[in-house]
């Protein structure tokens, strides 16, 4: 009886879908007609009412059609894949100059609570936190003095207290932002000391005042987080707002532009990693005006799959003859770089087909970028 029961719902059902309208969604020419349609008016509240502030959690951008496709019919392919082959690290300490930091492939939301962890189980008092602009600072620390180990190791055993003639006072704060890829973030620890009764006014512009000790301690970190992210990630909401990435995609009418959040000398060495990562042929790079002279194909792969590797021919192969030359510029502004691709001395002959590479060769950059 069951049985029946099923056999006649099905029809049933079937029926009912063109009764209620539902067959509309699956119907080719009505998806053209869903494509077509234009927004809406907006809602507007009658006078007498309360009229609370309306924010667009999904606006639609104006479009910039640079290519010039207005007018045009055009078949879409699919969309670029997703890379999740990267050659990096999950956690680790990167050097740039006197600057250094620790990269985590991980969101500042997770990273968060097992940072705040470290301190707490070290005994080391915090003096404020705030997980909104991802920020610890701790109190006054009493330490020995001598060299980073033995410092690290009298502030967390208390050993400072034994040697009371030899001791001082550190104090550290640390930086969490979001990274340059999207859904990492970077560690940043900023140091100072002070003799025992010294009133010292702390400025966290000029650096730390040991650096050696401060990369004793970003050190010590990162070997803890990479421990901690073993045992399963926790998330800290509050910190969840730091999502914000350090490189973004812009279109521009002139067509699209990567702008990093970084110095020169660091978005440089990033451009420069990512190109190297992603396998795209550097043939020379002028510092001093911010160019790199490279070599792409449409048939680039930076990851070719295990039968393209024993089948098929090597990137590096498949671009002899076959790449076109482009230019990637460097423009150092007063808060961010923006960097742009543009023609070589061999350009594409197609516009349309210029610009689509120039974009695709962009977002391989900022895919690789770290």
């Amino acid at each position: 009886m069951i049985r029946k029961s099923i056999i006649l719902l099905v029809p049933l059902m079937a029926s009912s879908c063109s009764y209620v309208g539902l067959d509309r969604f699956f119907g080719e020419s009505d998806v053209k007609d869903w494509l077509e349609t234009e927004a809406s008016t907006t809602s507007e509240i009658p006078q007498g009412l309360d009229q609370p502030k309306f924010v667009d959690l999904m606006p639609i951008p104006d479009v910039i059609d640079y290519r010039g496709l207005t007018g045009q019919t055009i078949e879409v392919g699919l969309p670029d894949a997703l890379n999740t082959g990267f050659a990096v690290e999950q956690i680790v300490i990167r050097r740039l100059g006197d600057e250094r930091w620790v990269f985590l492939d991980l969101p500042t939301a997770v990273i968060w609570p097992q940072m705040v962890l470290f301190w707490e189980e070290n005994q080391l008092p915090v003096a404020s936190l705030d997980p909104r602009q991802g920020v610890l600072e701790t109190e006054w620390l009493m330490g020995a003095y001598g060299n980073p180990d033995e410092i690290y190791e009298s502030l967390t055993s208390s050993a400072a207290w034994s040697f009371q003639p030899k001791a001082q006072q550190y104090k550290f704060r640390v930086r969490i932002e979001p990274g340059v890829r999207t859904g990492s973030s970077e560690l940043y620890i900023e140091q100072k000391q002070r003799r025992i009764g010294e009133q010292l006014e702390v400025d966290w512009a000029s650096g730390s005042d040991n650096s050696e000790l401060e990369g004793k301690l970003l050190s010590v970190m990162a070997y803890y987080l990479g421990d901690r992210m073993v045992e399963g990630p926790k998330v800290s909401l509050l910190a969840a707002g730091l999502q914000e990435s350090k490189a973004n995609l812009i279109t521009q009418p002139t067509g699209m532009v990567l702008s990093y959040k970084l110095d020169l000398d660091r978005a440089w060495a990033t451009v420069g990693a990512a190109l190297e990562d992603a396998k795209v042929t550097v043939d020379d790079r002028d510092r001093s005006s911010g160019i790199f002279y490279v070599t792409y194909s449409s048939r680039h792969d930076p990851n070719p799959g295990f039968l393209s590797r024993v089948l098929g021919r090597r990137t590096s192969e498949l671009e002899v003859g076959e790449g076109h030359s482009f230019q990637v510029l460097l423009d150092g502004r007063e808060k961010e770089v923006l960097v742009t691709v543009a023609a070589g001395e061999e350009p594409v002959d197609d516009v349309t087909r210029n610009l689509i590479l120039r974009e695709r060769l962009l977002k391989l950059i900022k895919e690789y970028s770290t």
